[in-house]
Parts: C-alpha cells; structure tokens; sequence
C-alpha cells in the first residue's frame, strides 16, 4: 500500500495491531488506512517512516507476547535496552519458544523490527524493504528447512 499510495501522499497513520485483521485463510487485512493524508512532499516520507516505526512495534508485540502501552515507545525502550545488555534471549515470548518457533527467525525479525523502530526516522527503512527483509528471511529458513530434511 506505502508503494501504491506514496504518490497520493497516503500513509496509515494509525497502524496498531488491532488494526491487523486476518481473513479465515490467515490472510491479512489492514483497516483505518489512509486516516493521515499528508499536504506537501516535506512530511511526506515522515508520516510513511511514522508507519514502519509503528509496523516495527507490531512485530516487537508479536514477539515479546507484550501489550503496547503508550503508543509503543514503552516498549522498543524496552526491547532496544534489553538487547543493548546482550539478553536477546529474554525479549521473546516463552509461548514462541515453547511452541518450537525457530531462533534463528525470532532473532530475524527482531533485527528488522529495531530498524523499523530507529530513533532517526531518516534511518528507518521503506515498508518495501521491510517486505523484502521478511520475505527473504522466511525463504532462508525455509531452505534451511529443506536442507535438513533428510
């Protein structure tokens, strides 16, 4: 949507989890798109970076298995100083790695996810390398997958 909209100056503005909607096929749907429209080009990057910031907390929730409490700045504080310890491991969910989610996917998606949350908006990436990020990240381990079968 941030590729097909950019030109028409159309950003989320109000990306959260519970605006993240899954079809009966685990197929995702957004809702309340397009309530930020940006007037002139200076913005224009800054309300598309305001979304990949506020996309980077959705994949942090979904990680951590932690509820955003005030706009989600709580919680990459969180996060960013937990990994600036070195405790990695104490980010995530106990359910994910109880459940069997692979390590190397959950550390993955956290690397992005701290991109998505830079402090400097003009560091963060676009949504489509996000996209690119992740889907390149599920193909790896999906080789890896593949490899290890026997």
């Amino acid at each position: 949507m941030h590729t097909e909209l950019k030109d028409d100056k159309i950003a989320h503005g109000n990306l959260k989890s519970s605006n993240i909607l899954l079809t009966k096929d685990m197929d995702s749907c957004i809702s309340e798109y397009g309530l930020m429209v940006v007037d002139d080009g200076s913005h224009n990057s800054n309300a598309f970076s305001v979304d990949v910031y506020a996309f980077g907390v959705v994949l942090l929730e979904l990680l951590t298995g932690k509820p955003v409490q005030s706009s989600g700045l709580d919680l990459a504080k969180w996060v960013t100083s937990v990994v600036k310890e070195e405790w990695t491991g104490e980010v995530f969910d106990k359910a994910l790695v109880v459940e069997g989610a692979s390590e190397e996917r959950m550390v993955g998606l956290l690397k992005i996810a701290l991109k998505c949350i830079n402090g400097s908006p003009d560091l963060r990436p676009g949504m489509d390398q996000v996209a690119t990020m992740i889907v390149s990240l599920k193909e790896e381990d999906e080789r890896s997958l593949a490899s290890s079968d026997p």
